[in-house]
């Protein structure tokens, strides 16, 4: 009713001029016919009517508009003084759209990775099912799957023997459903002629039916799918769908053969569901019981997956009953699964330390991306914070200045009678208005946020399915935090303006400003000098850690190498055709033009791959210390002179090792040391295993330099090289180049195409660039923390010179006193750097203090050094002290050439 009336405000308005008219011409005419003058009766009547004016105010008041009146006067005031400001308005929304706009980036990844509900019904009801030990169960016997180290509840993992999920599946009385599902890892597709790497996942029957998921084409796997001798059929995802079929309908019923074994597509996933795990989306979905379809032994793996209770490799999930809560349910299941793996536990050793089960909120479906990404969002998360609330302490800074420039215009006003409440919702509304355009350009910036974090957090690799965007809950906290940070810098210096003195401040008075608001000045400066102490240690921190990375020794030459992956086991090659195969290609490879060395190997060096195995040495006793374990990496020919890693004792393999039927291994001085102290190890002996008292021998041919294996931040470990015929799989190749490596993809997937048009060329990279991507987190910290620090020092400097340039100002008379009564410019320059001396060290000592407390929480994230370096605060401290001397130079300087004669004669 009042937005009705709203719009028909000109005629109600006419009506009251009207009716009020209409009363006083009454009165009027009732006087004038008792006798008395028609002049004389209107002045009675308007006398005894009272204030019209005072009468309409009350009446509109009534009518429900005058606020949203008085609110559009003062946005129209508000947004003509920001007009006649345009520097001041200019500073101040640039300021606050670089802060919110930051703040809005970040927290979109947090939305999309911490906060974001799986797109399926009713996702508050899933639950995940996890367990934990202390250490390593013993009670596992084999696993296909992952855990992780928790520096709070120890060893972790979400996967289950099938025995165990069958087991909890059954009866169960306090989940609706329940369901699995494992990784396939990346398969070879063929359809139509055409091969393609796709990723997969294996689902029980009713995965789909539990998450609520409905088809876009086709139907969903079913329980009638996943059985032993059921017809393989695979669901592909909807962007798979689309991508590589183009929408059609037609490609439901297709037959496609994933590594060489035929499927039927039954249908297509919905257009919003992409899996239960945020950190990867599938191409198609598997039934659970078409795993063993993959193996090299189909029936011995079914056997192993299914009937084996100590081998794990099935995740869960399941779904709450109406009316069950998270702790009910834990309890239950919990008590279930321990008497599943007593039962499982054959050995008093392996009862020492079982697996405890966890039931865990799934909302948000598997929490790895969040495990990655948590720590850093928050701690980037409260840097943006922080520049917000320095560019907040900027912008309150310029209001107070603004405000001592405004005080006759508020003195007039208060004078008048406007009420104080009244002229501080004048300037907060300013305040808004300023906070309102800042949050409009800060979506912008944001926009541009996400593409260069999402950029940064890619480098290069196409598997990475982290995306945010700006979706409503982005953008209501965007509203929220402009509204924040509106009222956060605008109310004190509204309160601090309307606390004048007006009989002073009418007459124009330069001593009637308030000293308050000077000292508010100062504090704001120290404020601001503090956070950005706080943020330039953090990025010297991360810069040098960085520069820790870039400095380590690799022991062998990452320019111009070409890595990529292929996998001809996939397509049906084995035993010695897919040795021949990869032999062939690295002959074809040594060909190309440009290309210097060719070698392969089962994976590439600090990709963060890798193993561990048993090593025996012959003739020596365990007891004395020498059997442990060494990590392994199968080589072809020429793999060390391709990688540039000297050979200190011997010779390197040559192709005649990788096919002779010898037994030859190079080892690292690290392996040579450890198991060959003060000895040569050429031609000594060695075996893989030996817990039973059998282990495959191999001869040592040569020691090659320590080369870094599978991490820049580890040690380097004992490791074995030895010819990839032992063992032959899928193999990376690593081709040296003249060039830019890049420049040769094209001809080697045009060799590979010849040779066998069904093994793609997969993961196609630099060994610079891989290296790189392995300590990406601190790469993008360190570009980060050193925009952030920069923006930080650039807005307090700005910060502090708009506070020198006001405080000088507004000291005019008296700088114009001290230099009548003989002061030097000399000394009016000390006299202005001391205090800026005193502003900085006391904002230097807070964000020291700051530094001190804070920054062990930035441990983990370091490497080579510790969190409280004196080397990176001493650096952090000298540049921000640079920067504040070059900030109050300019002031100072200003202030010494002040003209006494025209100083005096303001005041």
């Amino acid at each position: 009713m009042m937005r009705w009336d709203f719009w028909r405000r000109e005629r109600r308005e006419t009506d009251l001029e009207d009716e009020i008219a209409y009363d006083l011409a009454l009165d009027a005419e009732e006087r004038i016919r008792s006798g008395v003058t028609r002049q004389e009766a209107e002045r009675a009547s308007r006398r005894d009517f009272g204030n019209v004016l005072l009468l309409k105010e009350g009446i509109r008041e009534m009518w429900g508009w005058t606020s949203l009146e008085r609110l559009g006067q003062d946005l129209r005031y508000g947004w003509r003084t920001l007009r006649k400001n345009p520097l001041f308005a200019t500073m101040a929304v640039l300021s606050l759209a670089l802060g919110i706009g930051a703040n809005t980036a970040i927290f979109s990844f947090m939305d999309a990775i911490l906060m974001r509900a799986l797109p399926v019904w009713r996702p508050g009801d899933l639950v995940i099912l996890n367990w934990h030990t202390k250490g390593p169960p013993g009670v596992v016997h084999g696993m296909s799957g992952s855990w992780y180290n928790d520096p709070h509840t120890g060893w972790s993992s979400g996967d289950y023997p099938f025995p165990a999920f069958e087991l909890l599946r059954a009866k169960n009385s306090v989940l609706s459903s329940m369901f699995g599902f494992a990784d396939a890892g990346r398969l070879n597709l063929s359809v139509q002629g055409q091969t393609d790497l796709v990723d997969g996942q294996l689902v029980s029957g009713n995965f789909f039916s539990s998450l609520g998921v409905r088809p876009a084409a086709g139907r969903l796997i079913s329980d009638f799918d996943d059985r032993s001798g059921a017809t393989p059929a695979v669901v592909i995802s909807y962007n798979y769908w689309r991508r590589r079929f183009a929408g059609s309908t037609d490609a439901v019923g297709q037959s496609i053969f994933l590594n060489r074994m035929p499927f039927m597509i039954a249908g297509v996933s919905a257009p919003e569901f992409f899996g239960v795990n945020p950190a990867g989306a599938p191409d198609l979905f598997i039934p659970l019981h078409a795993a063993p379809l993959f193996s090299e032994d189909p029936q011995d793996d079914e056997k192993t997956r299914f009937l084996d209770k100590n081998f794990y490799w099935v995740e869960i999930m399941g779904r709450l009953r109406p009316g069950t809560t998270l702790r009910h349910a834990q309890s239950d299941l919990a008590a279930r699964f321990q008497r599943y793996v007593n039962s499982t536990a054959s050995t008093e050793e392996e009862k020492v330390d079982l697996p405890a089960l966890v039931l865990a909120d799934g909302g948000s479906g598997i929490d790895s991306l969040r495990r990655e990404y948590a720590k850093p969002l928050y701690l980037l998360m409260a840097m943006v914070g922080l520049i917000l609330a320095i560019a907040c302490a900027n912008i309150a800074n310029l209001l107070l200045a603004r405000a001592a420039t405004r005080r006759r215009e508020i003195a007039v006003r208060l004078s008048l009678g406007a009420g104080r409440l009244r002229v501080i919702r004048q300037l907060l509304t300013e305040s808004l208005l300023l906070a309102f355009l800042g949050g409009m350009l800060g979506v912008w910036v944001a926009a541009l946020g996400i593409r260069f974090l999402t950029w940064l957090l890619a480098n290069g690799r196409d598997s990475f399915t982290l995306h945010a965007n700006l979706s409503w809950q982005v953008l209501a906290f965007t509203f929220a935090l402009a509204l924040i940070t509106g009222i956060l810098f605008g109310l004190v210096p509204a309160i601090q303006a309307t606390a004048t003195d007006i009989t002073p401040a009418l007459k124009q008075i330069r001593a009637s400003a308030s000293r308050s608001g000077l000292r508010l000045n100062k504090m704001l400066a120290i404020y601001q000098i503090a956070i950005a102490l706080l943020l330039t240690i953090t990025a010297v921190l991360f810069v040098r850690t960085l520069s820790s990375l870039h400095s380590v020794e690799l022991g062998f030459d990452r320019e111009n190498v070409l890595l990529f992956h292929l996998n001809a086991k996939q397509a049906g090659y084995s035993d010695a055709a897919l040795e021949r195969f990869y032999t062939d290609l690295w002959a074809r490879f040594r060909t190309i033009p440009g290309v210097r060395d060719v070698s392969l190997s089962d994976f590439a060096l600090v990709s963060g791959a890798g193993g561990q195995t048993r090593v025996t040495i012959p003739g020596r006793p365990a007891q004395q210390g020498r059997e442990s374990g060494t990590s392994v990496l199968k080589i072809g020919p020429t793999f060390f002179s391709t990688m540039r890693i000297p050979i200190l004792l011997g010779r390197e393999l040559q192709e005649r090792d990788i096919t002779g039927p010898a037994k030859v291994a190079v080892v690292n001085e690290v392996f040579a040391k450890k198991y060959f102290p003060n000895e040569n190890p050429t031609g000594r002996h060695f075996g893989f295993g030996g817990g039973d008292g059998k282990f495959d021998e191999f001869e040592i041919i040569g020691v090659a330099k320590a080369a870094r294996y599978n991490s820049l931040k580890l040690a380097i470990p004992p490791v074995v090289y030895i010819p990839f015929s032992q063992r032959v799989d899928g193999m990376s190749f690593e081709l040296r180049t003249h060039g830019d490596p890049l420049g040769l993809v094209a001809t080697v997937r045009q060799i590979v195409r010849q040779v066998e048009p069904r093994v793609p060329v997969s993961d196609v990279n630099t060994q610079s660039r891989q290296i790189d991507q392995t300590i990406n987190r601190e790469r993008i910290f360190a570009q980060l923390c050193s925009c952030f620090a920069a923006l930080a020092l650039l807005m307090s400097c700005i910060g502090l010179y708009g506070m020198l340039a006001y405080t000088v100002a507004r000291r005019k008379g008296e700088i114009g006193i001290r230099m009548a009564l003989g002061a030097d410019r000399h000394r009016i320059i000390s006299m202005v750097l001391r205090e800026t001396i005193l502003i900085g060290v006391a904002g230097l000592t807070i964000g020291l203090a700051a530094a001190w407390g804070t920054t062990r929480y930035l441990e983990s994230f370091l490497f080579g050094l510790k969190p409280k370096d004196s080397l990176a605060i001493l650096l952090a401290t000298g540049i921000l002290a640079v920067a504040l001397i070059l900030a109050c130079y300019e002031p100072a300087m200003r202030a010494s050439r002040i003209d006494p004669l025209t100083a005096l004669r303001h005041e």
